[in-house]
């Protein structure tokens, strides 16, 4: 409305001004400055006319047509620069605000998936480290307010950054996080399995203890639908819960869930169907080693990979021939019970051979 007055105050302008010339076309004549001169026939238009000698001013008085062009270049200078402001301020449309918040009131989410061994790496005392030098972490995390949440308790829930809540936490420091009010379950559970794939990403275990509880609770019908939702190759998502479905004395043999990875999944699954409670007889029997052995050296034993007399119950030898064919193999079961076997025919003169091998072993006679 602004801009329709000023242009109407502009054309006021110049209709008052004196004017220069004026074309009469009914009489045919031209008035220049009030006089009159002869002109064209009637009924035809004078397309130019000289006009008489005037003296110049010092200080030409600006034209009806100028203050025109002035003031709608300024205001084109203006409407251009509101353009550039709405594009800018448009850029922050829907944006969150983010809030330094008392840890104390936030919550871990209930698909939390970080193993409490994790909070004991060197990796989150390095991001500890970080978050303590620069007085608070500076990349936000986010939150959504806790259904239910009693007066004076904990009203908010980590959609992710638990590993920044935590540190925060112990640091005594506010945390700065995005609140989004309306998130359900399911939105909440892909963006924290995303969010976590671009930071520190979570061990296989913890992986698979996430897929599975998602599935537990109803939040997908499906593990293939789960991994359309979150964008993962079902086999990953496969072998991560066959880890996490490891009984928990398998997994305390590695000393730490972290230590697992996804290539073990199969062999330790196979081992479990195999013979569920020679795999949970020999994980004890290395829980109360002394010196515990490595996660690699762990796994080879329990999948009778390495050294087979080394193993224990449930340990397997063989022997192979020249060709790399199996001639003869000894296992033993959960109660240290021994079985031989060969996987060729023996003549005469070896059977007896054996014999005396297992008289003189046993120091009895057969």
């Amino acid at each position: 409305m602004a801009n329709k007055n000023l242009v109407k105050r502009a054309f006021s302008v110049t209709a008052n001004l004196p004017s220069q010339r004026k074309v009469d076309a009914t009489e045919g004549a031209v008035q220049l400055d009030g006089a009159v001169t002869a002109g064209e026939p009637p009924n035809r238009l004078v397309e130019q006319v000289a006009p008489a000698p005037m003296p110049t001013p010092i200080t030409a008085p600006r034209t009806g047509p100028g203050s025109m062009l002035a003031f709608m270049t300024e205001q084109s200078e203006v409407h251009r620069e509101v353009v550039q402001l709405r594009e800018r301020v448009s850029e922050f449309d829907g944006a969150q605000v983010a809030k330094r918040i008392d840890p104390a009131q936030i919550v871990a989410s209930k698909w939390a998936n970080r193993d409490e061994s994790h909070f004991r790496t060197p990796a989150f005392a390095r991001l500890k480290d970080e978050i303590a030098s620069a007085g608070g972490n500076v990349q936000p995390i986010k939150l959504r307010p806790l259904a239910g949440a009693e007066p004076g308790k904990p009203h908010l829930e980590i959609v992710y950054g638990h590993r920044r809540h935590r540190a925060c936490l112990e640091l005594g420091l506010p945390v700065l996080a995005l609140i989004q009010n309306h998130m359900g379950d399911s939105e909440l559970f892909v963006e924290m399995e995303r969010e976590n794939r671009e930071r520190e990403d979570l061990s296989a275990w913890e992986q698979g203890v996430m897929y599975m509880r998602a599935l537990e609770q109803g939040l997908f019908p499906s593990a293939k639908q789960l991994a359309a939702a979150i964008d993962r190759d079902m086999s990953n998502i496969s072998r991560a819960m066959a880890l996490a479905k490891l009984p928990a004395d398998v997994v305390r043999a590695f000393g730490s869930p972290l230590n697992l990875q996804f290539r073990w999944a199969t062999p330790l699954k196979d081992a479990h169907q195999k013979d569920p409670e020679g795999l949970l007889q020999t994980s004890r029997e290395l829980l109360a080693r002394d010196q515990k052995p490595s996660p690699a050296e762990v796994f080879a034993i329990l999948t009778r990979k390495g050294d087979g007399r080394a193993a224990g119950p449930g340990a397997a030898i063989e022997w192979k021939d020249e060709e790399g064919k199996r001639a003869a193999s000894l296992t033993t079961d959960r109660k240290s019970r021994v079985t031989l076997s060969f996987d060729h025919a023996m003549d005469e003169a070896q059977r007896r051979k054996l014999v005396k091998l297992i008289d003189a072993f046993l120091g009895m006679k057969s």
